[in-house]
């Protein structure tokens, strides 16, 4: 959990300057002259002196007083160039005396702006107000350390809090310039300098160094050519795209990449972090150890959580880092400690405890889980989580994840010894591949199975999806390249819901090929496609068998600027190997029909003015003619097919039946107009009218059967002459408003049979809400235990000072029951993030019916269960990981 903090650090001292102080006297023999050269304050003024060596003679100094200095790094040669206004230096002392110059007046510490140019630097962020609390510790850091930050802060272009409450993919990064670093040369200006030997230059009064994004400022700064130190003193400001410090004295030793710090504190914005370390030590390249350490990701002003530790090793080599008496603190409170924790400092992976997680449902009660990682080898691992239940007892689980050249998966097994209600053992496991052999052929294997039905509804927790009646297990085998794909798949399902059976279980693809080409002619309008495919079906207690079906078809595309007309010929073959048929009933069907159809449209547009706005308006009418002869297919099973919910799209499909076992009869038009106002500056459809309907010139003879309560009975023959007119009406006025809205209203029966609404707000960071209607009303079943009635409520909604609501409720009107609802809340802002919902559902839903439509009823499993989630931001988490339930279930909600 320090990983950043110590990235921090590394960042710090490999820069190109770091800061340290040593608070005594370095001294060297110069290798030419032998002569022992020293640097150091002997005093807090800043007075330097060069003390000789007995048998050497005395060094000549040029002391001048200069208005600025500039050199190229390494070399500490310096040319002065007076000021306009030169104060005299002070002679060259004898030979027993030390060269001495008496500086001015220390400057002030550099103001906020100080150490940016102009239009580089943004001003000072106002400080964040942290909430009153209980505040059982000392401050973390202290008020002038809190200035410190703020001025830190100002030094980067952009506040490094800027992005922490960003709408996401919205946020800045700022990316460190290594390349313009290492060509750019390093300025050094100071009110006074001085040189001796060529080899020590000392400069004193507003130190300023600078190169590329790299910044520093300082009261004076020392350089030794020959021992390769820099030191800087008094009030050290440092700061670079990725990193800024400050520092009271600051040394680096280049030759023996070592360094010593004191009193330090750092900003690091990607992150962000801010923190303060006693002592930092840098013993080598790799290795650094830090005493007394304290940080957190919160904004300059507001200290809600923090992390301390007593001392800190990191190496960079190893990629490992260690911390003793580490403690974090949440509004002044201790929460945790250790004596000693080991962390990755880098992106290698280190086995170890993860963040737990806790919640609580009513039929296992409270349960909770702590991870454990398992770092094998660089592409093998593995995490243990054994998860509790109050009234179920130990659940063990564990996850195992591969990745090699071609392949990478993960194997999931859970086993409950013994369940404390049930007095049985339960367990579960899935296994997931996903394979590259080449550029063309891939292949997906998910596998799954559970011990019993109610699995996941009492060894789950109330975020998993309520709607799961079978558990799916597939996998394929796919060769694709241009103008062919091949694909080799299976599908079977494990049912857990009680109430499904016989004619409700469906049925396994053992296995499905699929076999298609096509082709564009060159210099004419032809497109050629052939659809293959073979099925072999699987069922417990129905006809099964195998299918094939071949559906060549030439289409004959022909396009203008504003119109289109695509004429198409088909043929669908279709063949039947049955088993288990009733008596009576032939082992082999056979079917071949023909598929004409001809589709064509014209778009008209125009530019219009609307009061201040300008729009495109257009007009884009469409005729679709299908014919399909009548073929008897009641002797046919019905494998995969179901008849298609009908909207606007239905218009145009050349079969109303998913899958091949159902081939319509048709010959009809559809007509159909779409009306679009479209920003020619944003591309927004302000708004998107369509109307459409089918017209019949025969009946509909070819049907499906339909399962009402557990019974197979046939649909009725379709003899109406017009299909519902269907009108859809989109509006998206601007990025943050859209309403998608639908109706239908049957001529047959004068009677609206299909409707919808929603609406769609995203306003700021944090503002959604979602409001949705559905109506569906199915003639083909008379009890209405079909159709549907509900409304959908769900928003996330800032309420008071960082604090929003954020809830869900599904309600069916017709059977009068909330069919799902969760409600909560959450405080968020840049330093911690808090959510805690409740949720409500009923899982396993029972039909029951009677003659009378109001007493439609549901019967189900009702579930519950709380959760919450704790997030300091830049450190680690505790609880459920709320983010991806609320995606799922608000729209327009997307992770931070």
């Amino acid at each position: 959990m320090f990983r950043r903090l110590f990235l921090v650090f590394l960042l710090l001292i490999t820069a190109s300057f770091s800061f340290a102080n040593d608070d005594a006297w370095n001294c060297q023999q110069d290798q030419n002259s032998q002569q022992w050269v020293c640097l150091g304050d002997t005093a807090s003024g800043g007075v330097k002196q060069n003390l000789p060596s007995e048998s050497a003679e005395p060094p000549t100094a040029v002391v001048e007083s200069v208005a600025a200095t500039v050199i190229t790094q390494p070399v500490p040669v310096v040319e002065a160039k007076p000021r306009p206004v030169v104060k005299p230096s002070i002679p060259v002392a004898p030979v027993t005396a030390p060269v001495v110059k008496v500086p001015p007046a220390e400057p002030a510490a550099p103001a906020p702006v100080a150490a940016c140019e102009t239009g580089t630097c943004q001003a000072p962020a106002a400080a964040e107000e942290s909430s009153v609390n209980l505040n059982l510790l000392g401050a973390s850091f202290q008020p002038d350390q809190e200035a410190i930050f703020r001025t830190l802060s100002a030094r980067f272009k952009t506040d490094p809090w800027a992005n922490c409450l960003a709408e996401p993919g919205t946020q800045k990064r700022m990316l460190p310039q290594e390349n313009a670093r290492q060509s750019s040369p390093l300025d050094l200006k100071s009110d006074y300098s001085e040189i001796f030997d060529n080899e020590i230059g000392s400069y004193l009064g507003d130190v300023e160094l600078r190169r590329d994004d790299q910044r520093a400022s300082a009261h004076s700064a020392n350089y030794d050519s020959v021992s390769e130190t820099l030191e800087l003193h008094g009030d050290v400001y440092y700061s670079e795209n990725e990193l800024a410090v400050h520092s009271d004295t600051a040394t680096i030793k280049f030759a023996s990449d070592q360094a010593v710090l004191r009193d330090t504190l750092f900003i690091a914005p990607e992150a962000p972090l801010r923190g303060f370390a006693k002592t930092i030590y840098r013993d080598n390249k790799f290795l650094s150890r830090y005493q007394n350490v304290s940080y957190t990701g919160c904004r300059p002003g507001n200290q809600d959580w923090a992390v301390h530790a007593a001392e800190l090793k990191v190496n960079k080599e190893s990629g490992k880092g260690s911390a003793k008496n580490a403690w974090v603190e949440f509004k002044g409170v201790p929460i945790f400690y250790s004596p000693y924790l080991s962390f990755p400092v880098d992106n290698r992976r280190q086995s170890g405890f993860l963040a737990p997680s806790f919640g609580t449902t009513g039929i296992s009660g409270f349960n909770t889980t702590i991870p454990y990682y398992w770092n094998i080898a660089p592409n093998y691992d593995a995490t243990f989580h054994p998860h509790y239940f109050e009234k179920r007892g130990v659940l063990l689980a564990g996850n195992f994840r591969y990745l090699s050249e071609m392949s990478k998966g993960n194997v999931n097994l859970e086993y409950l010894p013994e369940d404390e209600i049930l007095k049985e053992s339960r367990y579960s496991g899935s296994f997931k591949n996903t394979s590259q052999f080449s550029q063309n052929l891939y292949s997906n294997l998910d596998l799954n199975y559970v011990s019993d039905d109610n699995y996941f509804n009492e060894l789950g927790n109330a975020l998993i999806s309520p709607s799961n009646s079978f558990v799916k297990s597939a996998g394929d085998l796919n060769y694709v390249r241009e103008g062919m794909a091949l694909s080799t798949r299976f599908e079977t399902y494990q049912a857990i819901d009680a109430t499904l059976t016989g004619v409700g279980l469906p049925y396994a693809k053992l296995p499905q090929v699929n076999l298609n080409f096509n082709h564009s002619f060159e210099g004419m309008p032809v497109e050629a496609l052939l659809e293959t495919e073979s099925v072999n079906f699987q069922h417990v207690s129905l006809v099964d068998g195998q299918r094939v079906n071949i559906k060549p078809s030439l289409s004959f595309p022909l396009q203008t600027a504003s119109a289109y007309l695509t004429p198409k010929v088909a043929v669908q073959h279709s063949d039947y190997f049955l088993n288990h048929q009733a008596a009576g009933g032939s082992d082999q069907l056979t079917r071949t029909l023909p598929i004409l159809s001809a589709d064509t449209g014209v778009r008209f547009e125009r530019e219009l003015s609307i009061g201040d706005s300008n729009k495109l308006h257009t007009i884009e009418p469409r005729l679709f003619y299908l014919y399909i002869p009548k073929a008897e297919q009641n002797n046919i099973p019905v494998f995969d097919s179901s008849l298609y919910d009908f909207w606007f799209a239905s218009l145009f499909r050349e079969n109303r039946f998913s899958g091949s076992d159902r081939i319509q009869d048709a010959n009809q038009v559809s007509a159909a107009i779409t009306s679009r106002l479209i920003d020619p500056n944003t591309g927004l459809e302000t708004l998107k009218l369509n109307i459409g309907q089918i017209f019949y010139f025969q009946n509909r003879d070819v049907t499906i059967p339909l399962l009402i309560n557990g019974v197979v009975s046939e649909s009725p023959v379709e003899t109406s002459q017009y299909s519902p007119l269907v009108a859809e009406l989109g509006s998206q006025l601007n990025k943050h408003f859209s309403i998608d809205s639908g109706v239908q209203w049957d001529p047959e029966t004068n009677d609206f049979v299909r409707g919808k609404a929603e609406l769609h707000f995203v306003g700021q960071p944090g503002e959604i809400l979602n409001l949705g209607y559905l109506y569906r009303k199915n003639p083909l079943i008379p009890d209405h235990s079909n159709d549907i009635t509900q409304t959908d409520i769900t928003m996330h909604w800032p309420v008071y000072q960082q604090w929003s609501i954020v809830g869900r409720w599904q309600y069916s009107w017709l059977y009068n029951n909330t069919q799902d609802s969760f409600f909560g809340v959450e405080k968020e802002n840049c330093c911690w993030r808090f959510r805690v919902i409740g949720r409500h559902y009923l899982n396993s839903l029972n039909r029951t019916t009677s003659a009378d439509i109001s007493n439609l009823n549901v019967d189900g499993s009702p579930q519950t269960g709380v959760f919450f989630q704790v997030e300091f931001k830049g450190l680690t988490g505790v609880g459920e990981k709320l983010d991806q339930f609320f995606e799922k279930s608000i729209y327009g909600y997307r992770r931070p």
